[in-house]
């Protein structure tokens, strides 16, 4: 009985390695061509508010996203088997309010609300269905009006950098 048990489990590893080793099943969602084996990352600004390296922030938190999660993709300059193109078109602050301070205050504080939009294409010629163009996403982050914007905004855009790769992720590789 032990060793038909052994037999069986040594046999549904091996199925689901088989099905793993060739891009069949993966537990991240990831969802890619076996051809595809490289992909370029290009963003630019279309606004003046902000840091000048928005796109570059935005560029490499993606790329590094794509590296970690799929182990199997090389990033190319341009022109890679998986393409993204994006813009950023909107950094602004808005002026909103919220009882978030703290717990027991329900008192209305008022808050400076950073949101980032940004336009991104995604080109996926292996699977043309999932790719996409001009496709709007926006992340916010939120600090409260008595604090120093200057010195909490590089956490803020990190916040927001990491939500909008997040997005541009499930929308584009992975099918969660």
């Amino acid at each position: 009985m032990r060793l038909k048990n052994l037999i069986l489990s040594n046999s549904l590893y091996f199925f689901f390695s088989l099905l793993w080793g060739c891009g069949l099943f993966t537990f991240s969602g990831v969802s890619l061509s076996p051809n595809v084996k490289t992909f370029s990352i290009q963003f630019y600004t279309e606004v003046s508010d902000g840091p000048t390296d928005m796109p570059d922030k935005l560029t490499e938190a993606l790329a590094t996203q794509i590296l970690r999660i799929t182990n199997s993709l090389t990033r190319e300059e341009k022109d890679g088997d998986i393409q993204y193109e994006g813009v950023i078109k909107s950094f602004s602050y808005r002026t909103t309010f919220s009882t978030k301070d703290n717990d027991q205050d329900k008192e209305l504080k008022e808050v400076q609300r950073l949101t980032i939009t940004i336009e991104v294409s995604y080109l996926n010629p292996s699977n043309e269905a999932s790719s996409f163009k001009k496709k709007q996403f926006s992340a916010s982050a939120d600090i409260m009006s008595t604090e120093d914007q200057s010195k909490k905004e590089p956490e803020l855009i990190e916040l927001i950098v990491r939500q909008l790769v997040d997005d541009i992720y499930n929308k584009s590789i992975d099918n969660w």
